[in-house]
């Protein structure tokens, strides 16, 4: 698949799979209520178990009302990826520049798998990060991905597209920048990226552990 770079990729919610996500928050709020009351016989009152169960219930319980939330309310394009840089509503109201992205890598927690998006510290300060954004940053950070995180749940594209497509938009920004601040020899290394993201075309899907270095 060749992809285009000269315009503005669009990408909205799926409401299937918002609806989905929805679904999937609610099953885990009620068996963590199932602990924490708690209903199972071998939860005995005041274990570990119980404790566990209480938190599950506050987080899943937030999970499924903002997975709720979005499919009643997202219209319009969530994720925006222009020659400029990228959007994602989600995140922060502000296109993020490629020129203030240090990197580009992928973060995997339980088959899941998540777009991280490196920020130049200044430029990140300057984006008016969402709520959710804001608090899942340290956590985030803590747990190996420290940068903005993007993910395809509830989109209506798949992660191996959305990686594939950000890194070729990021590639093209930067061999642009290469060559106009060389006046059209930009060496070998811009033209070695643009065939990697060329290549991640192809039938191999997009190696994880493959980063995009500024």
């Amino acid at each position: 698949m060749t992809i285009d770079t000269r315009g503005a990729v669009e990408i909205e919610a799926s409401l299937a799979k918002m609806l989905g996500l929805t679904a999937m928050a609610l099953v885990m709020t009620a068996l963590s209520v199932t602990v924490a009351l708690p209903l199972l016989p071998n939860v005995a009152p005041g274990s570990l178990a119980q404790f566990v169960g209480r938190v599950g219930t506050v987080f899943f319980a937030a999970c499924t009302l903002l997975a709720l939330w979005r499919a009643l309310t997202m219209r319009g394009p969530v994720v925006t990826i222009t020659p400029e840089g990228i959007l994602d509503r989600r995140i922060a109201a502000k296109l993020i520049p490629w020129s203030a992205v240090n990197d580009i890598g992928t973060w995997e927690y339980r088959k899941q798998r998540v777009m991280v998006v490196a920020v130049d510290p200044a430029v990140e300060a300057g984006l008016n990060l969402t709520r959710i954004a804001r608090w899942t940053r340290d956590a985030n950070r803590a747990l190996g991905a420290d940068g903005l995180c993007v993910t395809a749940q509830g989109l209506n594209i798949d992660f191996d597209e959305l990686l594939e497509t950000s890194l070729a938009y990021a590639g093209a920004r930067r061999s642009g920048a290469a060559a106009a601040s060389t006046h059209g020899d930009a060496g070998a290394d811009g033209g070695a990226h643009a065939r990697r993201v060329a290549d991640r075309s192809g039938p191999r899907p997009p190696d994880p552990h493959e980063r995009w270095d500024r």
